[in-house]
């Protein structure tokens, strides 16, 4: 079962997200700040973390959680569907978002698709990222994968496919404290902050050359 954890400060809000989600299966908690959602993530292990735009420093909320709980994947809730909304929630460490005018069984599908690293934008959203990007690296805001050690890049290529620190540390044998040192060189040569940010630059430029 999918667990799910909804974040916002209008509770009835979220209690209703959450009860909408439990009637399709899925386990729902609730959190109305940024500190009760991460000692909730601390226990109970998210797959999904939806975080209300609407919330006052909702992109805050949404750095802190991707970065502290990066197993978890963080989709922005009731975004407006515009280039400059999709990318602040891109950029805060989102892996994708739910527009403002979806329905239920929408906002259902996208949770789902978000455990499964599915696309969680429509393709023209998707292209403007991709767009974002290689402009980023034609101006020269992000390092050449080339610059990556083989192992950096075998660690950025468990990172793309949504990995946890722990997760890579036993995948490739080695201590979770390493794990964490390649994750940091690998964000510091690519001149990025969020590991969503280094997983979509590797996406840019093809992981088939890593």
């Amino acid at each position: 079962m999918i667990r799910v954890l909804a974040v916002g400060q209008v509770r009835f809000y979220c209690e209703a997200l959450a009860q909408s989600l439990r009637r399709h299966c899925f386990e729902a908690a609730i959190a109305s700040s940024p500190e009760e959602a991460a000692a909730l993530a601390s226990r109970e292990q998210p797959d999904v973390i939806l975080v209300d735009v609407t919330m006052l420093g909702s992109r805050n909320t949404t750095d802190r959680l991707a970065e502290a709980f990066p197993g978890a994947r963080v989709v922005a809730v009731g975004v407006r569907e515009v280039e400059r909304d999709v990318l602040a929630c891109v950029e805060a460490g989102a892996v994708g978002y739910v527009p403002a005018t979806a329905s239920v069984s929408e906002l259902v599908y996208r949770v789902r698709q978000a455990t499964h690293d599915g696309q969680l934008a429509s393709p023209q959203i998707v292209a403007t990222l991709m767009r974002r990007l290689a402009s980023l690296a034609a101006n020269g805001d992000h390092a050449d994968l080339s610059t990556l050690t083989s192992r950096e890049r075998e660690v950025l290529r468990l990172i793309e496919k949504g990995l946890s620190n722990k997760e890579i540390a036993a995948t490739l044998s080695i201590e979770v404290t390493t794990v964490k040192n390649h994750v940091h060189s690998v964000l510091e040569k690519l001149c990025v902050r969020r590991r969503g940010e280094a997983a979509a630059l590797a996406r840019a430029n093809g992981l088939q050359g890593l």
